[in-house]
């Protein structure tokens, strides 16, 4: 079965498993989402995307190292990912206060719009409701509009 018959999640816990083939694969595909994550945290703290990229490599291999541990299989995917992700870069970009938008939705906007997730994924990634994922993007929306 080749890598493209899996989904990024399905990879993972074939990894987590204990498959080290697919690692080259989830590696493939998760990648550039974590990129992009990580330059748009790193952007809105004025990083650069050097210390983004080099932030995203360490954030993948964490989330490898979380995918090995007996824990790693206990949660889904998506939410194990996007917590390693989230961390890493909340102790990497300390971000000034410009912006009056709460931290869910400086993560939605950016799941949503720069990650590429939708809704129901990035409901799974922050642990809540679908239904909250669209409403806090509609008020971070208008509330930017009107700035």
């Amino acid at each position: 079965m080749t890598a493209s018959q899996f989904t990024t999640c399905e990879l993972a816990w074939t990894v987590a498993a204990g498959d080290a083939t697919a690692i080259p694969a989830l590696l493939h595909d998760l990648h550039p989402s974590v990129v992009a994550y990580c330059r748009a945290r790193a952007r809105a703290a004025g990083g650069t995307f050097a210390e983004a990229d080099r932030l995203a490599l360490e954030a993948c291999r964490a989330i490898l190292a979380e995918l090995a541990s007996p824990t790693g299989a206990d949660r889904p995917f998506l939410r194990l990912a996007y917590t390693v992700v989230a961390e890493a870069a909340d102790a990497e970009f300390a971000v000034a206060g410009a912006v009056r938008l709460t931290r869910i939705q400086q993560e939605i906007l950016i799941l949503r719009t720069i990650v590429g997730l939708d809704s129901q994924q990035t409901a799974v990634a922050l642990a809540v409701a679908p239904g909250r994922v669209g409403v806090e993007q509609h008020v971070a929306l208008t509330f930017l509009r009107a700035a």
